[in-house]
């Protein structure tokens, strides 16, 4: 179910299910609502930091047999975008997680477990907040310039 809150504050509300597959409708969402507000890097970096938490929460937030809320909502003021994920599993706060190791050639390297890091790579600024028995992600995109289509009108 998608809803505007307004176009004029430019902000959108999205909710989603606790599915993979919702992962296509958040990505054409973020689109839909980033071609005409910001770059195609800040839309790219949003992209990415929101998938990335949205599929870390389906694939690891819900227990046994829960049924799992997560909305998601991004606003533009000026120059800077703010998005922010709330749902309802379980507790998890992305920015206590310590940063990767760094392998030092490519038989230590790893492969995976580097999404948040790359959140915190993509977005300026990561806050974590447990409220209502719920988890609200806030994360910033400082300097988001709209395109020229924006600007001209």
């Amino acid at each position: 179910m998608v809803s505007a809150i307004s176009n004029l504050d430019k902000s959108r509300r999205l909710l989603l299910h606790n599915d993979l597959a919702e992962l296509e409708r958040l990505a054409g969402w973020i689109d839909g609502w980033a071609q005409e507000l910001v770059s195609p890097d800040t839309s790219f970096a949003i992209q990415l930091c929101l998938e990335e938490a949205v599929a870390n929460i389906i694939m690891y937030g819900p227990a046994k047999d829960d049924r799992l809320e997560i909305a998601v909502e991004l606003e533009r003021s000026g120059s800077t975008v703010v998005a922010r994920v709330e749902d309802t599993g379980r507790q998890f706060d992305p920015t206590r997680v310590p940063p990767p190791f760094q392998a030092t050639s490519l038989e230590e390297a790893e492969v995976g477990d580097l999404g948040i890091h790359l959140m915190r790579s993509f977005a300026s600024g990561m806050d974590y907040e447990r409220r209502d028995c719920r988890n609200w992600l806030t994360l910033r995109f400082v300097g988001s310039e709209a395109t020229s289509r924006q600007n001209a009108l």
